[in-house]
């Protein structure tokens, strides 16, 4: 398939290494009907003050109160489009309105979660221009909401299934999300985001329908990592703003670190982990002055 995107005339594709050699099958599991949205997931965690059962007294601390900062208009949309990685943000996204609420006090914020699980960066594409439904909802196209900030996930955790020229492929379709929502939404603000790093001592640990040994979860993390960067060096290539929460969730030995990610499946977010993202994701809005 030839790729011509307006973005990329005259830009030299930058992909560090290759993946490591996979069977088709050894990156993506076979596809599984969710039943319930990836937002709807929970794990039991030890309450804050409570160790083993042994109740301690917290101590609060204290929250300033932020200054409030001005906005060219009082509400405000703002789209994500992601895989289960956005979905788990949860509908209407509420830790990042919540944080970008205290920020501006009296603006409206509408925050939509594309987010659909289990799929990757072309399904993306088409969800961009296109009807989906996705658990039995039906959503219209994301272009259709005329969004003022889209914020583009890098899908890395749903890669494509092949290794040669994987990391190009990917770094041209986000190439063509960014082209497209230029296209059909004139002055549309975007953000490109990267998720939390994911853990290769654990992947997929209690997750329901798959069990990987510990050579494939070293595989599959390995992959993963590389889309993640990718998705960095794509947003700092073109100028773009960037939410990045996947060098932050890094540990020194490589790996995601253990309190971002949820102890019930070992892929998705923890609460501090969906703080986190939404926490980059509010951090690339002001520090680009997208609403001002």
């Amino acid at each position: 398939m030839r790729f011509l995107f307006s973005l990329f005339a005259g830009v030299v594709l930058a992909t560090e290494g290759a993946l490591s050699p996979l069977a088709d099958d050894a990156l993506v599991a076979p596809p599984q009907a969710p039943t319930i949205t990836f937002g709807q997931l929970t794990t039991s965690f030890v309450p804050a003050g409570e160790v083993l059962g042994a109740a301690t007294e917290p101590q609060p601390t204290p929250i300033p109160t932020p200054t409030p900062r001005p906005t060219r208009k009082k509400t405000f949309t703002i789209a994500i489009l992601g895989d289960s990685m956005i979905d788990t943000l949860g509908p209407d996204v509420p830790a990042l309105k919540s944080k970008l609420s205290s920020l501006y006090p009296g603006i409206n914020f509408q925050l939509l979660n594309y987010g659909v699980g289990g799929t990757n960066i072309d399904y993306g594409i088409e969800r961009l221009t296109g009807n989906y439904t996705y658990l039995g909802e039906q959503k219209p196209p994301l272009v259709s909401q005329k969004p003022d900030i889209v914020v583009i996930e890098s899908f890395g955790y749903n890669p494509y299934s092949f290794d040669e020229g994987a990391l190009d492929k990917h770094w041209l379709a986000m190439a063509k999300i960014v082209d497209t929502l230029r296209a059909n939404i004139p002055g549309v603000k975007i953000i490109v985001a990267a998720t939390i790093a994911p853990d290769a001592k654990t992947f997929g640990d209690g997750a329901a329908g798959v069990s990987f040994s510990a050579e494939d979860k070293w595989k599959r993390v390995d992959v993963i990592k590389k889309y993640l960067d990718n998705a960095v060096r794509f947003a700092k290539s073109q100028g773009l703003p960037l939410a990045d929460a996947f060098h932050p969730s890094l540990g020194s030995d490589g790996n995601g670190k253990e309190t971002y990610i949820n102890q019930g499946d070992h892929i998705h977010y923890s609460d501090a982990g969906r703080n986190l993202m939404a926490q980059k994701i509010t951090d690339a809005i002001t520090a680009n002055r997208l609403l001002e």
